[in-house]
């Protein structure tokens, strides 16, 4: 039985040789090169692959090379009953967190007003705020939402967190479903999005909820392009009613050198490197699971295709 390596973009022999590390008698195939659909059991998926899928009649399991898995949600005529495995690699939490930590404090303590001063050779002090005073949303509470929700906690922050499933995280007020979603936004002075991107996601921080943060508030996309309508960002933001914005993926990408997002004062961008995905210890994660199918253990990281996470 073999694997297939399907992601698109991305050079197959460094992955190819990490896999064959790991296990050594996997039988590894590189899409479009397939010699023996028959026997491919598993498929590494990342980007817009397109295929038909009952070329593969013994697949047992769809492997996502990132924490999201929407390019395999979109597959057309995508077996349900093939369990989706999202990759759960502990390096990719860690660099989402420091990408958050990152832009939350630079928002936090009026850095990206200092970078613009030192432009205009300005000395001129901003008012710090306490953490505690400071009301930092997460949309998306899996793996990563979590994880940087903890880490925002330790630090002082006054954290908020938005989810379709009730969670228990320690100093962090949870608002849930449709109900919750205004009373979260009304509240957060930051607000970050980690959302899986689905049919109910997408869209999601268009003009009438952006509208709903507080004035002088700002946005972090970590997560999916398609969750921010982008023209109506750049409206509250040129309005004044949004301070800044730090995205790191766009509903286009890469993105296009006319896009105004590009030359906006208030917008950092980021050409979606928050969390990198690392060779050696994704490898090992996904050859885990890969054992974990073969010997009739319980795959881990699976999602449920109806929530998207």
């Amino acid at each position: 039985m073999s694997l297939v390596f399907a992601c698109v973009d991305i050079p197959p022999e460094p992955w190819v040789k990490a896999l064959k590390k790991e296990l050594p008698n996997l039988e590894i195939e590189v899409w479009p090169n397939i010699k023996n659909p028959d026997e491919v059991e598993f498929a590494l998926l990342w980007g817009n692959w397109s295929a038909d899928l009952s070329l593969f009649p013994n697949l047992q399991v769809f492997l996502s090379l990132g924490a999201g898995v929407d390019h395999i949600l979109t597959l057309d005529r995508r077996p349900a009953h093939i369990p989706i495995v999202r990759l759960g690699d502990p390096f990719l939490q860690t660099g989402m967190v420091e990408y958050v930590l990152y832009n939350v404090l630079r928002f936090h303590r009026s850095f990206q007003k200092y970078e613009e001063q030192q432009n205009k050779t300005l000395w001129l002090e901003h008012p710090q705020v306490s953490p505690s005073k400071r009301s930092v949303g997460i949309m998306g509470l899996g793996c990563l939402g979590s994880a940087c929700a903890k880490a925002l906690v330790n630090l002082g922050f006054n954290v908020l967190g938005w989810s379709r499933r009730d969670k228990d995280i320690d100093k962090v007020k949870i608002f849930l479903g449709e109900h919750g979603l205004n009373q979260f936004l009304t509240q957060s002075e930051i607000v970050i999005c980690l959302l899986p991107l689905t049919k109910k996601t997408k869209n999601i921080l268009n003009e009438e909820n952006l509208k709903k943060l507080p004035t002088g508030s700002f946005v972090i996309n970590g997560a999916r392009g398609g969750h921010i309508v982008e023209s109506d960002l750049l409206k509250l933001l040129n309005e004044g009613h949004i301070a800044g914005a730090a995205l790191d993926v766009f509903e286009k990408e890469p993105l296009p050198k006319e896009n105004l997002l590009w030359g906006h004062p208030k917008v950092t961008v980021t050409p979606h490197v928050a969390a990198l995905v690392n060779l050696e210890s994704s490898a090992k994660v996904i050859s885990e699971t890969i054992y974990s199918c073969r010997n009739g253990r319980p795959l881990q990281n699976v999602v449920d295709p109806f929530e998207g996470y």
